[in-house]
């Protein structure tokens, strides 16, 4: 089960200036100079820069900042392919918006796709179980046949306690 967290509409936003300030405190910390002693010689000082070893505060912070920032990173990533719409192929692009129109659309379609779209019709909704055994199909084949449904705009998957409930697109 994927964790969802809803930082509100500007939740990009926010995750963007979380993984610019993390990799610039990053950037800031690491390339910060180590103690410097003057010794002198000849009359003149000369800088010494002696061996710098981070501290535990130090290493806590690069851990904390670095999974900030990679927390942040996987938030816009994950977010921005939420949105992706998928691309419709096939002959039948659309919403059904009555019931003569989906009985159309399943016209268009063939095999098995046509009956278990016509399962849908008839039923209205229906749970994902329930097409498994009405239609005698496998639950992988189910499951495929309803992505292409999905991706063709015909069809929409609820969560409905452990499974789905399929419903005609136009039935939100």
């Amino acid at each position: 089960m994927a964790l969802k967290v809803n930082i509100g509409t500007h939740g990009i936003l926010i995750s963007a200036v979380v993984l610019i300030l993390s990799v610039l405190l990053l950037i800031d910390r690491l390339l910060a100079t180590g103690p410097v002693q003057l010794i002198l010689e000849n009359g003149k000082a000369v800088p010494i820069e002696g061996a710098s070893y981070f501290s535990l505060n130090e290493v806590l912070f690069f851990i904390i900042t670095a999974w900030l920032g990679g927390m942040s990173f996987l938030y816009i990533i994950l977010s921005s392919k939420e949105k992706e719409i998928p691309e419709v192929k096939g002959d039948v692009a659309g919403i059904p918006e009555n019931k003569n129109t989906a009985l159309m659309a399943a016209s268009m379609l063939e095999g098995d796709e046509k009956i278990l779209f016509k399962e849908i019709i008839d039923n209205n909704e229906i749970l994902q179980r329930e097409l498994i055994l009405k239609t005698g199909f496998s639950e992988p084949k189910v499951s495929r046949l309803l992505d292409k449904l999905e991706r063709r705009g015909l069809i929409l998957r609820r969560r409905d306690g452990m499974g789905n409930r399929i419903i005609l697109k136009n039935r939100q």
